[in-house]
């Protein structure tokens, strides 16, 4: 897999056209065509159904676009650093969201930030928490977002700085019958009675989430478990009506018509964010402070 691939591939999902995506790439429409069938075969796996008329995504397609945009943004970012074109201000923070609910929650405060200082320049990447750690890790992001179990942060270049405990609750519809009592506390069995859960992918969602959905599958029939990409998608099912999950208590999950009802006999995670070890500039000291 190499970066040609993806360019034509993410160019393509965007487009839905060769002929569109061979003009904004400057290569021949026969190029587009052998790079995405190499990437195909290298994956073994149909990207894009192909018609005389239309192109679309596959599953494999749809499952795939996410991370190639990531590759392709830190593959550009990487050449921008080399070749000594990104400047890094001490106005300038640089925070890793593992989705979009994170990057709207930290906008209140982004705001505050821009208001006592006008020349505020916030940088804010998405990707998987893997990927933002090692960011983090390397330089490349300031601060990162995290949930994590409370037995402990790992050890390396960085170091974990608590906001909140969040403790793991059902949420579901407001009119869901689970929601019955929502002031008592539940058992997770009783999640074992709902119609469907949606849970979310482990490759994406925060480890300490998915470890806590791991305890709400065992008590599931793996039938009526709708696998999701993200915590957004998660949170539209159960919205809906269509399913209920299990998610950490944060007030930045909450909106209205869900139900968040505490659930005993699972352990709460840590929320809070990732830095470098050693003294703060005052612009991050400023951001985690508004931020708790």
């Amino acid at each position: 897999m190499n970066t040609m691939q993806l360019a034509c591939f993410a160019e393509v999902a965007s487009t839905l056209s060769f002929s569109q995506a061979a003009n904004n790439l400057h290569v021949s429409q026969p190029t587009v065509s052998h790079q995405i069938k190499s990437l195909e075969d290298e994956l073994g796996c149909q990207l894009l159904a192909r018609s005389t008329r239309s192109v679309s995504l596959t599953d494999e397609g749809f499952a795939l676009i996410g991370y190639a945009h990531d590759i392709l943004e830190l593959s550009e970012r990487a050449k921008r650093r080399l070749a000594g074109a990104e400047v890094v201000s001490a106005k300038t923070l640089r925070i890793g969201v593992n989705d979009g609910i994170e990057a709207q929650a930290i906008s209140p405060v982004l705001a505050e930030l821009r208001r006592r200082d006008e020349g505020f320049d916030p940088v804010i990447r998405m990707a998987p928490h893997s990927v933002l750690v090692e960011m983090v890790e390397d330089g490349r992001l300031d601060v990162v977002m995290e949930y994590r179990d409370p037995a402990g942060a790992p050890a390396g270049a960085t170091v974990f700085r608590r906001l909140r405990e969040a403790p793991a609750a059902l949420v579901c519809a407001a009119d869901d019958p689970l929601a019955d009592g929502a002031n008592a506390p539940v058992e997770l069995a009783v999640l074992g009675d709902a119609a469907r859960v949606a849970v979310g992918s482990p490759h994406v969602l925060p480890p300490a989430i998915s470890a806590m959905q791991r305890d709400l599958l065992a008590h599931v029939d793996p039938k009526r478990v709708m696998m999701c990409p993200n915590i957004e998608v998660i949170l539209a099912l159960v919205s809906a009506g269509i399913a209920c999950t299990l998610l950490p208590d944060v007030p930045s999950l909450r909106r209205d018509g869900l139900r968040f009802v505490s659930v005993e006999g699972v352990d709460p995670v840590i929320y809070g964010v990732r830095t470098r070890h050693g003294r703060l500039p005052k612009l991050l000291s400023d951001f985690i402070a508004l931020l708790a």
